[in-house]
């Protein structure tokens, strides 16, 4: 199936669920008319979640994800953070518009302070150029003239049973590695930030900094001190301390 392109205004988070909901649907070859007679939302409620008009409901989610045969919880992760980061900017926005003009705030600064809320209760410092990178290629200004998938991105963890997921990437496996970049690199980046580790900006860009606070954590954990993320150091960066 040929997908519509997803809205530029979409937020990060609910853009990589649906990303990731078009993957599944396509895997598992149901049709709209499908998911409409296997689930109790109708096929036009199905084309606003999969094109990015409206966030699915949990239910939803759940129900996409049983019938793929994956994982829900990543998927959920995602979820959350999208509703939550919607809900922080509908706030900030009514909370401007009701308060007198000389006294109205940008509501951006509150939502990337809100996002870059760690579990610990901390809140890191650098709101505007310490942030995620769940947003995809050509995003903000990235450290090198011309690298994809470079930028700014900011930090929302989830809990969901022993694993934490910060906002924009939901991998247990993907390589990662020197000189990478894209969403799977910001996810690494802010989980050692609350490893209490210090890998710098959080761009999406794995370079020497980020590398060497990979391999503390490794050699913290008695693992190989590759510093390459695979499937065993992402399972250390995810696990709930």
């Amino acid at each position: 199936m040929r997908w519509k392109e997803l809205p530029e205004s979409l937020d990060p988070h609910a853009w990589r669920l649906v990303v990731e909901l078009r993957r599944l649907k396509d895997h598992s070859g149901l049709s709209l008319k499908s998911l409409q007679a296997k689930t109790p939302f109708s096929k036009s409620s199905w084309e606003r979640y999969l094109n990015g008009k409206a966030l699915p409901p949990q239910d939803a989610v759940e129900a996409l994800a049983g019938m793929a045969g994956a994982d829900g919880t990543p998927l959920l992760a995602l979820r959350d953070a999208a509703q939550r980061t919607s809900a922080a900017a509908a706030a900030a926005v009514a909370s401007a518009e009701s308060g007198p003009p000389a006294h109205r705030q940008d509501p951006q600064p509150e939502i990337r302070v809100a996002a870059l809320s760690v579990a610990t209760g901390a809140l890191l410092v650098s709101a505007v150029t310490s942030v995620l990178l769940i947003a995809g290629p050509g995003r903000g200004q990235p450290p090198a003239a011309g690298a994809a998938g470079v930028g700014k991105y900011g930090c929302m963890y989830t809990r969901h049973g022993d694993q934490v997921f910060a906002g924009n990437s939901t991998t247990t496996s993907h390589l990662v590695m020197r000189n990478g970049t894209g969403p799977d690199v910001a996810e690494v980046q802010c989980l050692l930030l609350r490893h209490e580790l210090s890998p710098g900006d959080v761009d999406g860009y794995f370079g020497e900094r980020t590398e060497a606070e990979v391999r503390r954590l490794q050699r913290r954990d008695h693992v190989s001190d590759d510093g390459m993320v695979g499937e065993q150091t992402w399972a250390l960066l995810r696990h709930v301390a």
